[in-house]
């Protein structure tokens, strides 16, 4: 079953390799990301909620109405057009092609080494993995990631017109405003020890914001909606750690690298104080630990036996990538990603008796 995922993965691996012998052109880069993009688009009961769109498409739900009601209005809209073409599949090429484009963009031009950053989006679980599972919030997260060139460019007009459109796909975009706000900002060094030790500890501060500030969101608060990611989120703090050392060497160079800490530490900070409160801790700190697709680069070069640590990053996205599989199919319940199959000659009876 992994067989495909590896042959896919190999591929994505050669093209970005390819890519980084000729960073003048990025054609390689471009046929790695269309991979990415048919991977996801093509499909078919593959992620946690694909079954819940598919069937919503299909009309085949209970209480039709008050499930679409509760959607925000750009995927509505994806899915009555959907339901008018009688083309199901339609919702998850187009998301599919919003999220594979806007991070390709940005990571092609921001990226001190796109392979890398490539690399861990496809291998770190809470991106491309997550982007087939939560799929309204991570089209709403890539549009916030194409954001940040009008958030350096300090365009706030452009920035709040991406912020509205992810807004319209998924409500939680509203926490990546503060965003345009923390690129001029210097705070002390200390400031991001602080905030790293914080977070094991601030879970009742945070509700207490929200409560008062967002109440609206307080719904999310609920220990019994979702899992924390408790795992993955011990690889981040750890990872939190590690950038610590490289605060002092990196932060001064340009506002970039100080806006990508400033960013991740928040980001990680929120992960770890709501964990407890299931999945909202992970899902709110999202739109600003992405940042570290950018930032890990740059820390790459930064270290003297910088070629070896490449290769060794190399090793590890591959060791994520295939530890993320092993764990999906350990799962008691359903593997969300396998067995890959896509779309083709397949209706909705497939669906509820695939897996």
């Amino acid at each position: 079953m992994m067989l495909t995922y590896i042959f896919f993965y190999l591929t994505v691996f050669s093209l970005l390799w390819l890519n980084t012998k000729n960073t003048k052109n990025f054609f390689f880069g471009k046929i790695a990301f269309i991979m990415l993009f048919i991977m996801s688009a093509l499909r078919f009961d593959v992620g946690w909620d694909y079954g819940s769109y598919y069937n919503l498409i299909q009309k085949n739900i209970e209480f039709y109405d008050a499930q679409l009601g509760r959607l925000e209005p750009l995927n509505q809209l994806l899915i009555k057009i959907s339901q008018y073409f009688e083309f199901t599949q339609f919702y998850f090429i187009t998301t599919s092609l919003i999220i594979c484009f806007y991070f390709y963009r940005t990571l092609k031009n921001y990226s001190s080494n796109f392979a890398v950053s490539s690399l861990l989006f496809l291998s770190l679980p809470i991106f491309f993995f997550s982007s087939l599972a939560i799929i309204r919030q991570f089209t709403a997260l890539a549009i916030v990631f194409y954001a940040f060139r009008y958030v350096e460019s300090r365009q706030l007009f452009k920035f709040l017109i991406c912020l509205t459109i992810a807004t319209l796909f998924h409500k939680s975009a509203i926490i990546a405003f503060p965003l345009f706000y923390l690129f001029l900002w210097k705070p002390h060094v200390s400031f991001f020890p602080i905030i790293y030790i914080l977070g094991f500890f601030s879970s009742d501060l945070l509700y207490w914001l929200v409560e008062n500030l967002l109440p609206q969101y307080l719904k999310y608060l609920d220990k019994s909606i979702g899992e924390g990611g408790d795992k993955v989120l011990i690889l981040f703090q750890l990872l939190g750690l590690f950038f610590l050392f490289f605060i002092n060497r990196l932060k001064e160079q340009k506002n970039l690298n100080n806006f990508y800490f400033i960013a991740f530490f928040i980001g990680l900070f929120v992960w770890s104080s709501l964990a407890k409160y299931g999945h909202a801790g992970f899902r709110g700190g999202l739109y600003y630990i992405v940042f570290c697709l950018l930032l890990i680069p740059n820390i790459i070069i930064e270290i003297k036996q910088n070629k070896l640590i490449l290769e060794i990053t190399y090793a590890v996205c591959f060791f994520f990538f295939l530890l993320t599989l092993y764990l999906g199919n350990m799962n008691p319940k359903k593997d969300p990603n396998m067995p890959y199959q896509t779309f083709f000659f397949k209706d909705k009876f497939d669906l509820e008796t695939s897996k």
